[in-house]
């Protein structure tokens, strides 16, 4: 799975036949993922005293990959995730989606003979689920949780994600929420719905990139923020659904009013400064 251009992409259309072939009626998975960009936080939910010193030594872990990459790897739910652009050979411990799933291998293979010490040629035995007749291979000795943030919007179902626009987001436990694996998010950043300081009660609605909450010290009546649910300092690092899914609320928004006999100022999206810009969760005051 990889677009044109230098370096590792994916292409939109076929991300997008993915996703609708994953949202199917009994999807259970498929066997094989392959894709030219490791996933993004690959390396999260293992000790980081097991990662071994000279993985990836000259790039910074939380950087490598893409976002777009993990979420298809939680929503396809590959047996076996190969992929080869950072050009280094790891293979992570199996990791399960949920209690009942099958274990996921992701495999990072290095190029073809550009280093003897590498392993560009792996060799697996696997029984397609096709001739499973339904039964879900036994998770190893040594599975992890899911590292990608977006298993757990997911695990009601094959390619679904998010909450029903309408159902209140009391129905969501909060620990399902999570959505970035940075350790400090959990103690300084309260539009992350994974804080300690985030106010659950203050939510309206929760959809699959963002949710609309009423603003804790509201400047007028009614007065909302809207907030992508991954950490993001920016605007303009939204990705193409995150940022779709924030013009749809808002639409949402100025629909409601409308209806109400009312008007809404969609205001600036404005960047949050706590500790630097990465430090920062961008949001959208309306």
């Amino acid at each position: 799975l990889s677009g044109g251009g230098g370096g590792c992409s994916v292409d939109p259309a076929a991300v997008g036949e993915l996703r609708a072939a994953a949202g199917g009626a009994g999807f259970g998975g498929v066997d094989v993922l392959l894709t030219c960009a490791w996933p993004r936080g690959f390396y999260l939910k293992l000790d980081p005293s097991s990662l071994p010193a000279d993985l990836l030594p000259d790039k910074d872990l939380p950087e490598v990959g893409l976002e777009e990459v993990a979420e298809l790897a939680v929503k396809l739910r590959p047996r076996y995730h190969f992929c080869g652009g950072e050009g280094a050979f790891w293979q992570r411990p199996p990791y399960r989606l949920d209690a009942r799933s099958h274990a996921c291998r992701m495999v990072g293979l290095s190029r073809i003979q550009e280093d003897k010490k590498q392993t560009w040629l792996k060799a697996f035995g696997m029984v397609p689920q096709a001739a499973l007749g339904g039964a879900v291979p036994a998770q190893p000795e040594g599975t992890t949780d899911c590292p990608y943030p977006y298993a757990a919007l997911t695990a009601g179902g094959g390619g679904g994600g998010g909450e029903r626009r309408g159902e209140r987001a009391a129905k969501r436990q909060r620990e399902e929420w999570v959505k970035d694996g940075r350790g400090w998010i959990a103690e300084q950043c309260w539009f992350c719905t994974s804080s300690t300081q985030f106010e659950s009660h203050l939510v309206t609605s929760v959809g699959d990139e963002a949710y609309l909450t009423i603003a804790k010290g509201p400047l007028v009546p009614h007065h909302s923020l809207l907030v992508p649910v991954a950490h993001k300092a920016s605007s303009l690092d939204l990705s193409a659904a995150e940022a779709a899914e924030v013009r749809s609320y808002i639409s949402a928004v100025r629909r409601c009013f409308a209806a109400r006999g009312e008007s809404v100022s969609v205001s600036v999206t404005r960047l949050l400064a706590c500790g630097g810009r990465a430090h920062t969760h961008t949001h959208t005051r309306c």
